[in-house]
């Protein structure tokens, strides 16, 4: 790894950073350990972890930040997930790994299970025409529709923080998807070449109404995105279809 920092010859302070630490090859469980770090101006928490890899502390962590794909320096700092290249560092911090997946070594979870969940779900515009070319747009499209893909749904960059922050999620898993799935799959269903029956996809198989509208996911969303919005747009139409209801009762009734 290389750090960008320039030597710090003249750091305006000294901050502490304890950061939890967990390498499966030697430790039985994670351990805090407290590091002395040369503060400057704008410093921000991956910078910290970058200037200590400079210096032999060689913490795990992911950082993508200059590569275009951002999202993946989540963690929890002071006991909420945020982006470390985008938070200030502040004396006294704590970071540890997103507490919802495995963590594979000190801040590193093991995310794979979201990409397992995409595959199961489809989360992209799907069209199921045999024919290539049979696709296409018909008519005009919304201008809400446009204006909530420039604004929402292509601005998520799957961090992961809002899964490990909402309690719907934490509470039943097998339950309810999370946020950042809900929107994903809306902004499939509102994709004007995608003709998949999203409707009942979100009725049968995300378990959306354990959503509390706590609006934790869009308190800690980077981007300052809106979940829920979109789980009560899915809702919505949800309520639009006698089928999918008829379905609900039925199966509470049982």
């Amino acid at each position: 790894m290389t750090c960008y920092l320039p030597p710090i010859l003249e750091p305006k302070a000294i901050y502490d950073l304890s950061v939890l630490r967990f390498n499966p090859d030697v430790d039985e469980k994670a351990h805090w350990e407290t590091y002395k770090i040369p503060f400057v101006v704008t410093m921000t928490v991956i910078e910290a972890l970058e200037w200590l890899w400079d210096q032999g502390e060689y913490i795990a962590f992911r950082s993508n930040c200059r590569e275009f794909t951002s999202g993946s320096c989540a963690m929890e700092i002071n006991g909420k997930p945020a982006l470390a290249c985008d938070t200030p560092l502040e004396d006294g911090m704590k970071i540890e790994p997103l507490s919802r997946y495995p963590v594979l070594r000190d801040l590193v979870v093991d995310t794979s299970s979201v990409s397992k969940r995409y595959k199961e779900l489809m989360l992209w515009p799907e069209c199921k025409h045999e024919k290539e070319g049979d696709c296409s747009i018909k008519g005009r499209i919304d201008p809400d529709v446009i204006k909530r893909y420039r604004e929402t749904y292509s601005r998520c960059i799957e961090c992961n923080s809002c899964l490990d922050a909402c309690p719907a999620s934490h509470s039943d898993r097998s339950q309810y998807l999370g946020p950042m799935y809900m929107l994903q799959l809306g902004r499939a269903m509102e994709h004007p070449l995608d003709d998949m029956d999203r409707v009942g996809q979100a009725a049968r198989d995300t378990g959306m109404w354990f959503c509390i509208n706590c609006y934790e996911c869009r308190a800690v969303c980077p981007m300052e995105l809106n979940p829920a919005e979109v789980v009560g747009r899915l809702r919505r139409e949800v309520l639009k279809r006698p089928d999918l209801i008829l379905g609900r009762r039925s199966r509470g009734a049982s």
